[in-house]
C-alpha cells in the first residue's frame, strides 16, 4: 500500500487502490484517471484548440505531483478531487492565455528597473545594467523574479515555494523595491 494512505481516515479504499495503481503506471488505473481529466477538462476544449491536448498533459503531471506527495486527504471522493485539480489548472491556463503579450512587471507609474531605450528590447548597456541589478538583490528575489518572468502564476509560485500567494506577492513587491534601489545606486555611481 502507498505510504501515508492509511492515515487519512476519510479515505475510500477504492480511491486509495487507484492512486496506488496511477502511481505504478497501473494501465487500468492510468486510463480510468485519464478519463476522468480529460472529462473535467473538456469545457477548455474549443477555447485552447490544438491547445488543449497541452492541458490534459499539465493536469496529468499536476496531479502525478499531487498525488505523489499525498495531497489528497480523502474529504472528497478522488474524482471530485481530480475535477477541481483540472477546472483550476484549466482555468490558470485560460488566465495565462489571456496574458499573451509582455507585460511590464512594476505598475506603469512606477520607475522601471531599466532606463528608457528604445522599444525593440533593452540596449547591450541596459542589459548590463539589469544583469548587475540581479547580482546585487538576494538569491530568494532572483528565483522570484525567474518564476515572474517565466510567466508563473502566484498560485504555481505557491505551491513550488510553499509559500501562501498573498505573502509572495508581497515578497516579489518588497524585491522589486530593493531591485530599484540597487538600480538607483548603480546608476547615481556611472
Amino acid at each position: 500500500m502507498w505510504p501515508g494512505l492509511g492515515h487519512h481516515a476519510g479515505m475510500r479504499d477504492s480511491d486509495a487502490a487507484l492512486i496506488q495503481g496511477f502511481l505504478v503506471g497501473d494501465r487500468q488505473a492510468v486510463e480510468t484517471v485519464s478519463g476522468w481529466i480529460r472529462a473535467a477538462a473538456w469545457p477548455f476544449r474549443r477555447r485552447l484548440g490544438d491547445r488543449w491536448d497541452d492541458l490534459v498533459q499539465e493536469i496529468l503531471l499536476e496531479v502525478t505531483r499531487l498525488l505523489s506527495e499525498e495531497r489528497f486527504r480523502g474529504a472528497s471522493s478522488l474524482k471530485t478531487y481530480l475535477w477541481r485539480v483540472a477546472s483550476h489548472t484549466g482555468l490558470d491556463q485560460m488566465r495565462a492565455e489571456g496574458r499573451v503579450s509582455w507585460q511590464e512587471l512594476e505598475p506603469e507609474e512606477g520607475p522601471s528597473l531599466l532606463p528608457p531605450g528604445p522599444s525593440h528590447g533593452p540596449s547591450v548597456g541596459q542589459r548590463d545594467l539589469l544583469l548587475r541589478v540581479l547580482e546585487g538583490i538576494p538569491t530568494p528575489c532572483r528565483r522570484l523574479w525567474r518564476m515572474v518572468v517565466e510567466g508563473w502564476s502566484y498560485r504555481e509560485m505557491s505551491t513550488d515555494t510553499g509559500v501562501s500567494e498573498g505573502a509572495l506577492r508581497v515578497r516579489v513587491l518588497r524585491c522589486r523595491r530593493q531591485a530599484i534601489e540597487v538600480r538607483d545606486r548603480l546608476l547615481a555611481g556611472m
